[in-house]
């Protein structure tokens, strides 16, 4: 995935985070730490991977990794610990599965190479004049190339729903999966990057349609085949992921790729050592082509970049500079496990390291560091950069910028996005000329080495600030694109608008009728009718938005008795009809407003009235625009 400010430069801190979604708790032993399988032996690598990977396994919670290593003519290969959930089965280089995540997209963009270097398609071609399975949405005049989508720069929105799945009973063929829930297009293709595990997944189903077989197929003849990948596999849950006797995959495992060329792949140290070696050999391993190597040589050159001074994206392969060292890398995580996969081609040497466990992304980041400073040594004594003087636009850039997935989400996943993916960016100019980033914990300086460009002060990264129509609107840290966003949208801000309206809109649903009751036991008179016939309409509104909650639950409720994936996983096709109830309540609110101004325009009503009635009308108002902000409401506007 793309990187963020405090991972900018891939392995360039020893407390690196590997990309990919977090993985959970296991509670795994560490078991034996004793290398398991070396064919062949790269010079000093063999000690080097056992001591990290001993290391790792004691310093971190993880029970096992395995490490594939080529340089040159030599191979390394080795495992550490045990099998997944299998304590008493020693990981084996050759045979332990483990799940790789992200880096099932490198198989799939290998795979449409090969379609390419077979004449099949072009990468500029549009992908919607080869699929069968699915029609993209005609939005913008330009077309949507694989080459766009081998570079995360089609232009969709980000798609989390139909990515997984909890039981392997509820994986779809791909044609399905992609073919439900098309993403809308929200840029024109070539425009931003914006990882998103839909492109890949929509590359394997244009190679099934161009090759005329299904994904896994063709990838199994074209490429697991002829390199000798024998214990590859993209099955859903296969066996031999956890070996321990009497023990099934879906007993313990929740996750489950519903996309699989963008994360389903099962695979083994020794054979990802076969490609890695396929990737550095000009496409051929053993007499044993898969490329040609103009199609290797094409892969591996860069395809995009939003800014000549920054790394951008070879064919699937993210570009990542460690000192002079050119890197081709992809990471990739799932619950319970982290993987990384990296080419070094002008040096000859491929680099694969996967662990399971808690922490298994620290434990597989220990010992890819290790691989590193090896292979490509960083020189760590270079000069701190100073500003010559307050950036060109300097009260132009403060501010938050928030991750374009959640920005340019036009579903009801935004919120989702919103909350849980990526921490926003916080920009401000400190008094010296130094750019300042905050991100979470992580604080970095910058200084400006061209408009709207900078340099971290100490490490090779760049910043880049966009503009539209002249004013600045988005920041890119290397792939990743933020949009920067008023003080209105920031969380804290919403969340405490949340609780303020929500204690005021209550006020007018409870205290109305509880006033009525009142005055009926008490025996005093009643308000004039038009105070009625407005407060009816108004605690209409109000119900709206504690209707939809309780229709929320109940419909979760409902799907998960029905056996059926999640709501985030797979909603059912009707669940649109839950937007509807807020939205009713959206439009009654709009006539609370209506009667709001009359009374005031007329003062008609007591002093006390109007204001509390204005009060939870604006109350409502701003509830129900929250919803329309994060897409909530049956009619949307973004």
């Amino acid at each position: 995935m793309p990187s963020t400010l405090s991972r900018r430069r891939f392995l360039s801190r020893s407390a690196a985070v590997g990309a990919g979604t977090a993985v959970a708790a296991s509670g795994l032993a560490s078991g034996s730490t004793e290398p398991t399988q070396n064919p062949t032996q790269t010079t000093g690598v063999d000690t080097l991977v056992a001591d990290a990977a001993t290391r790792a396994l004691e310093d971190h919670d993880a029970g096992g990794l395995t490490v594939a290593v080529v340089d040159g003519d030599e191979v390394h290969t080795s495992g550490y610990g045990h099998a997944f959930r299998s304590e008493d089965v020693q990981v084996r280089a050759d045979e332990t599965l483990f799940r790789v995540g992200s880096v099932s997209k490198v198989l799939a963009w290998t795979a449409a190479m090969q379609v390419v270097d077979g004449g099949q398609i072009a990468p500029d071609a549009p992908v919607d004049d080869h699929l069968d399975a699915v029609d993209l949405p005609d939005t913008y005049d330009e077309p949507i190339t694989l080459e766009h989508l081998a570079t995360h720069t089609p232009g969709f929105e980000a798609r989390g729903r139909g990515d997984s799945v909890s039981d392997p009973e509820h994986v779809r063929p791909l044609a399905e999966s992609v073919s439900t829930d098309v993403p809308a297009r929200v840029r024109p293709p070539g425009e931003l990057p914006q990882y998103t595990n839909y492109a890949a997944a929509l590359t394997g189903q244009l190679i099934a349609d161009v090759s005329g077989q299904p994904f896994h197929s063709f990838v199994t003849e074209n490429v697991f085949a002829p390199l000798g990948m024998s214990n590859s596999t993209f099955r859903a849950a296969p066996p031999g992921l956890v070996p321990a006797d009497g023990t099934n995959v879906d007993d313990v495992v929740s996750f489950y790729s519903d996309v699989s060329p963008a994360s389903g792949l099962h695979t083994t140290a020794a054979d990802m050592a076969r490609l890695l070696q396929a990737h550095l050999n000009g496409g051929v391993v053993d007499g044993e082509r898969i490329l040609s190597e103009s199609a290797v040589d094409a892969m591996h050159r860069q395809w995009f970049t939003p800014h000549e001074r920054m790394d951008g994206m070879a064919f699937g392969l993210f570009e990542r500079s460690r000192g002079d060292t050119r890197i081709l890398r992809h990471g990739g995580g799932v619950p319970q496990f982290s993987t990384e996969f990296a080419l070094l081609p002008e040096e000859g040497v491929g680099l694969f390291v996967v662990a399971h466990g808690s922490e298994a992304s620290d434990a597989k980041q220990e010992v890819a560091d290790a691989l590193l400073d090896r292979y490509a040594p960083v020189d760590s004594s270079g000069q701190r950069r100073s500003p010559d003087g307050t950036p060109e636009r300097a009260g132009e850039l403060g501010g938050r910028y928030r991750s374009v997935n959640a920005t340019d989400t036009v579903s009801s996943e935004k919120l989702v996005f919103g909350l849980f993916t990526g921490r926003p960016i916080d920009v401000r100019v400190a008094d010296d000329g130094r750019l300042i980033t905050e991100q979470g914990d992580s604080i970095d300086e910058w200084v400006e080495v061209e408009p709207l460009v900078f340099e971290h002060v100490e490490e090779g990264s760049t910043l880049v600030f966009r503009e539209t129509d002249g004013e600045v609107t988005h920041l890119l840290d290397g792939l990743s694109a933020y949009e920067r966003i008023g003080h209105h949208e920031r969380l804290s801000v919403q969340g405490w608008l949340t609780v303020a309206a929500s204690v005021i809109a209550l006020t007018g649903l409870v205290g109305w009728p509880a006033a009525r009751g009142w005055r009926r036991y008490r025996g005093g008179g009643s308000p004039p009718a038009s105070v009625t016939r407005a407060r009816w309409v108004a605690g209409a509104g109000v119900a709206g938005l504690l209707s939809f909650v309780l229709a929320f639950v109940a419909v979760s409720v409902v799907v998960v008795s029905m056996g059926r994936p999640t709501l985030f996983d797979r909603p059912p096709a009707w669940f649109e009809v839950v937007f509807v109830v807020p939205t009713l309540g959206a439009v009654a609110t709009a006539g609370a407003v209506a009667y709001a101004v009359r009374a005031w325009v007329r003062s008609e009503w007591s002093l006390a009235a109007r204001v509390h009635y204005s009060a939870v009308v604006a109350a409502a108002t701003v509830l129900y625009w929250l919803l329309q902000y994060w897409n909530l409401l049956w009619v949307r506007m973004g």
